[in-house]
């Protein structure tokens, strides 16, 4: 399994906009339009050991890697733009290694850098080292909304709704979330001194920083319905998930809502060590089968059921949801009938394993499919829903990038137009058309929202940033799909 970057316009974090990541590509396209086309006979016979002792090629008989070796050799000697590299030997290979996984069709299979393996690692085990809070900047106002199980936060007294007012003396006013961060995260075990507002008073707290994994959380929606939030398949899942399910039957709760939306994956020890908890011993949690035609069956082997067994269950899903999240989706589907709410998921039905090279670089490869308990595969079909509730439309709408200088007005057609037009609907400013053109209620909408009526990027930018805002303050109100999800389990009391 691995985790997944998913194209998406509305996410409740910190989000890297669009035009950041085209100049990434860009800039790496560069060199990968040039090495591209000598990639294709780059298949075999190659000894990457060696690429860590030197900056050439081994030699070899093969005729194939002699090819690439003179066009390598022949850029390194003469490419112009080989003078605007930092490491141009280094770099050229990186690049002709993932140009030739690129071009074979199957986009998780990929090659990393130490630092792409060390990020990668991180995305998926979601660990950090601090208090074990999120908060939401809206206004300045960075109000707590989430207090990790078992985090220095929680047993400092930390609570939901706290304002983070001021760190090491400091004031916050006027500073960035990634400033704000960048103080409150630290070394294991060093204290971070916090005030923090609660309703008209102030709490000081010496806090301890400790390793926080993010990769789960949950709460009690109401006496009977618990919430669990799995946000990756880390290292952790399992030991973190009993946190939880351990309160949630304190508390008293029956029923269990599993929600994995935008959960694009993880480890596969980590969904056996989870499906423990929920499945009896024996049971099926998934099947491999490999490039021989030879399959491999994975049973429960230590079930802990017994200790979290709820009355009823609904998983959430979006489009986002991919690889891993869709094992325990397909499993909880076909052994306990647990019912399946939202949208059509992803559809990643295959497994890939990594290699760790000398000099920490990375090859992640497919090396098999994997199969339901029933034998059932959802690649690039996914897993449709018993139950299909949809968000508003702004949540399945790409952010929209216009060219530096665009200003888009009155009268004109564009997609970037239905896309501030969706989001000036979500936000309840606009009851027109949304199919991009500019017309007279998409002015009086626009004006009420903004002092121009010209639609730039710093326009989209603002309604995204207005959209994430009251999704993160309402969403109580606007999540749909839990909210049908809790009446489902309602009516069935």
């Amino acid at each position: 399994m691995e985790k997944e970057d998913k194209n998406y316009s509305i996410k409740v974090e910190r989000h890297v906009w669009p035009d950041e990541i085209e100049k990434t590509r860009k800039k790496r396209n560069i060199i990968y339009i040039v090495v591209a086309s000598v990639l294709v006979s780059f298949l075999l016979g190659w000894q990457f050991s060696n690429l860590t002792k030197g900056t050439g090629i081994i030699s070899s008989p093969n005729t194939d890697v002699a090819r690439f070796e003179r066009v390598y050799n022949e850029l390194l000697s003469n490419w112009y733009f080989a003078n605007e590299m930092e490491d141009a030997p280094n770099e050229l290979i990186t690049n002709a290694i993932k140009g030739m996984l690129e071009m074979n069709g199957d986009i998780h299979t990929s090659y990393m850098t130490q630092e792409e393996l060390a990020g990668f690692t991180t995305s998926i085990n979601m660990d950090f080292v601090g208090i074990g809070v999120q908060y939401f900047p809206g206004d300045g106002a960075n109000v707590i909304t989430r207090v990790f199980k078992d985090s220095p936060a929680e047993k400092y007294g930390v609570e939901v709704g706290d304002v983070i007012y001021r760190v090491e003396g400091e004031l916050l006013t006027g500073l960035t979330s990634d400033q704000i961060q960048s103080l409150i995260i630290g070394e294991e075990g060093t204290v971070v001194n916090i005030d923090f507002l609660r309703q008209e008073e102030t709490v000081s707290l010496a806090i301890p920083r400790g390793a926080i994994s993010a990769v789960v959380w949950g709460e009690m929606l109401d006496d009977d319905i618990a919430y669990l939030e799995i946000s990756s398949f880390g290292q952790t899942l399992a030991a973190s998930t009993q946190l939880y399910l351990d309160d949630f039957k304190a508390q008293g709760a029956k029923k269990l809502i599993i929600d994995m939306r935008d959960n694009g994956g993880g480890y596969l020890q980590a969904i056996n060590d989870i499906a423990a908890l929920f499945f009896e011993n024996n049971d099926v949690v998934y099947q491999e089968e490999f490039k021989d035609g030879t399959n491999k069956v994975y049973n429960v082997t230590s079930s802990q059921k017994s200790n979290y067994d709820f009355e009823d269950m609904i998983v959430l899903v979006n489009e986002n949801s991919a690889s891993a999240s869709e094992v325990l989706t397909m499993a909880l589907r076909e052994n306990l009938g647990t019912r399946v709410l939202g949208v059509n998921s992803y559809g990643k039905g295959t497994v890939q394993t990594q290699s760790v090279f000398g000099d920490q670089s990375s090859l992640k490869i497919t090396i098999a499919k994997w199969m339901s308990p029933n034998g059932n595969n959802i690649h690039e079909i996914g897993i449709e829903p018993d139950i299909e509730v949809k968000l508003h439309d702004i949540f399945y709408s790409l952010y929209p990038t216009l060219e530096e200088g665009t200003v888009l007005q009155y009268d004109s057609v564009d997609e970037s137009i239905s896309y501030v037009q969706q989001g000036l609907n979500y936000l309840g400013l606009y009851t027109g058309r949304t199919d991009g053109y500019y017309d007279d209620a998409t002015l009086a909408a626009l004006r009420s929202f903004q002092n121009s009526d010209d639609i730039t990027q710093t326009t989209i930018q603002n309604v995204y940033s207005a959209v994430v805002s009251d999704w993160s303050q309402n969403r109580a109100t606007r999540d749909v799909q839990l909210i049908k999800a809790i009446e489902v389990l309602n009516d069935e009391s």
